[in-house]
C-alpha cells in the first residue's frame, strides 16, 4: 500500500522581536478575514494563542477595544506590532530580546479552536 507524503501547511514559525511578532507566510492564509487579533497566554502549557478577529466582530462592541491589537499583512508575513505585548510575553516567558534580535518559535493553526498557537517551550533556529 502506498502512503503519500503531505506537507503539513498549518505549521509555521513566529518570530518575536523587541516590538512585534511576525508570523511567516505559511500562517498568513489564516488572516484572510483579519481586522484585529486578540492574544492570550496559557502559562501552564507555555503557549501564546492568537485569535483572529474579523471586522464585524471587532466593531460589534462585544470585545473590549483595549484587548484588540492591529495586525499588518504583506504577501509574506503577518505582523502584530505592540511593544507592551512583547514586554508582557517577555515577563511571562523570561525572554530577553535586544534591538535587532529575535527569537523564533514553532507555531501552528488549531482548526478545532480556530487559533494560532505559538509553542513557547523552546526556541528553534
Amino acid at each position: 500500500m502506498l502512503e503519500f507524503f503531505e506537507y503539513d501547511d498549518s505549521n509555521g514559525f513566529a518570530s518575536i522581536y523587541d516590538s512585534h511578532i511576525t508570523l511567516n507566510k505559511t500562517l498568513l492564509k489564516y488572516f484572510k478575514d483579519a481586522y484585529r487579533v486578540r492574544v492570550a497566554v496559557d502559562k501552564n502549557q507555555k503557549e501564546v494563542h492568537i485569535f483572529i478577529i474579523n471586522k464585524d466582530y471587532a466593531l460589534s462592541g462585544e470585545l473590549k477595544e483595549s484587548s484588540l491589537l492591529s495586525v499588518s499583512l504583506s504577501k509574506t508575513y503577518a505582523r502584530i506590532c505592540s511593544r507592551p505585548l512583547v514586554e508582557y510575553l517577555s515577563s511571562i516567558f523570561n525572554l530577553s530580546i535586544g534591538k535587532k534580535e529575535f527569537k523564533r518559535y514553532n507555531a501552528c493553526y488549531d482548526d478545532g479552536k480556530q487559533v494560532i498557537i505559538i509553542d513557547m517551550k523552546g526556541e528553534v533556529s
